[in-house]
């Protein structure tokens, strides 16, 4: 699989990003189309960064846009391919939606005060049209560095991150850290932008064959590189994905398996990864349960209080930072025909590089093909299956 990786060791802007791109060999002649289509001027150059050669692009403009309409606008008049053009949206909107909560106010009155200027609206789309035409097939991140100290602003001094900034992070769940430097390093055109382009952050170099790598140079100069570095190339076969993840467990005698039965679905729906209740003997001889969850660092809290107030067990074990490795694993929608008739059906297909692990059909939409049609529900689980393998081949 052939994946672009990106190192924001100085943080991360909408100009850093197409700079790194380009420097990876994304189509020039493309993203100056789609910065031009927006009114902007796009210069590229080679700058020293810490003498590592990076990238510059440098787009500019003397236009502002000021409203959450008028940025969709423009983005649907430039000259994008439809799937830029859908990600650029996207990147917008969750612009609109930090400043429409850092504000208090909906998301169509949200001004764009520190990220209205047309230049940046540029950077969003030429580096979405930037990754298109790389063609990766995934994109992954370590850690975004934000740098530290204050910044200035329309409201005056301000603590890094920025509060859309933050607000994007904490809404994207995109991990990150202070420093190396007390400036700010993450702006919040580049914390969308990564919100939208990053399928997995890491916390480590993946087994990854470099095949290019490529810098996109800051505007400023620091003690460190300004620039943000971007990897491309396969992974190694059957690799497994790094992941981090909190382990919930308790004990309990007392609770009927109609109420651990619903439990699970509950801690399921309220966000958990995964839920199991194994029996156990317990002291005295008495059988009892052991419940066991998995879930993210931020649902801790939610779940301990649910398996709590659901069960009437008077503690929960904690086992942080449980690390785990996880297959790739897409949800794809296949067609069968069943008595002349087409239906459709989600299936989950894991991976192991090209390797296909398991194809496992969406129980509920085959429970209802089966009743519409009469088949038997094992038959329909069956054929459902056949046709998802057929298109994995």
């Amino acid at each position: 699989m052939k994946v672009l990786l990106f190192d924001p060791f100085a943080g991360a802007s909408g100009d850093m990003t197409i700079g790194c791109l380009l420097d990876l060999g994304a189509d020039p002649s493309a993203v100056r189309d789609a910065i031009e289509s927006l009114g902007c001027k796009l210069e590229i150059s080679k700058e020293q960064k810490s003498h590592i050669l990076a990238t510059r692009a440098r787009v500019t403009s003397d236009k502002r846009y000021q409203s959450f309409d008028e940025a969709l606008s423009l983005l649907e008049n430039a000259s994008l391919e439809p799937l830029a053009r859908d990600r650029a949206l996207k990147i917008i909107d969750t612009l609109a939606n930090a400043e429409s909560t850092v504000h208090g106010v909906p998301k169509e009155e949200a001004r764009f005060h520190e990220i209205g200027a047309l230049d940046a609206l540029a950077d969003i789309a030429g580096s979405c049209v930037a990754l298109h035409s790389l063609d990766v097939e995934k994109v992954f991140s370590l850690p975004i560095s934000v740098g530290g100290g204050n910044v200035a602003s329309a409201h005056g001094l301000l603590p890094v991150p920025g509060p859309a900034t933050l607000e994007i992070l904490r809404a994207h769940r995109i991990p990150w850290k202070g420093g190396p430097v007390d400036q700010e390093l993450l702006t919040p055109t580049g914390a969308a932008i990564f919100a939208n382009f990053v399928d997995r952050f890491l916390d480590s170099y993946p087994a990854i064959q470099a095949e290019y790598v490529g810098y996109g140079a800051g505007s400023k100069d620091f003690h460190v590189p300004n620039a943000l570095r971007g990897v491309i190339g396969p992974l190694k076969e059957h690799h497994l994905t790094p992941d981090r993840v909190v382990q919930l467990e308790t004990n309990v005698d007392d609770v009927t398996g109609e109420i651990l039965g619903n439990l699970i679905d509950l801690l399921m729906e309220a966000g958990a990864l995964d839920a199991s209740i194994v029996p156990v003997v317990m002291k005295k001889g008495r059988p009892g349960n052991v419940i066991m969850a998995i879930a993210r660092q931020d649902d801790v809290d939610l779940l301990s209080r649910l398996i709590m107030k659901e069960t009437g067990t008077l503690g929960i074990r904690v086992f942080p930072s449980v690390h785990r490795y996880v297959a790739e694993r897409v949800e794809r929608t296949v067609k069968v025909e069943i008595n002349g008739a087409d239906y459709q059906a989600s299936v989950k297909v894991s991976r192991l590089g090209n390797t296909v692990l398991n194809v496992k059909p969406e129980f509920d939409d085959c429970k209802d093909i089966a009743a519409e049609t009469g088949l038997p529900l094992r038959a329909v689980i069956k054929k459902v299956e056949e046709e998802a393998r057929k298109v994995q081949d």
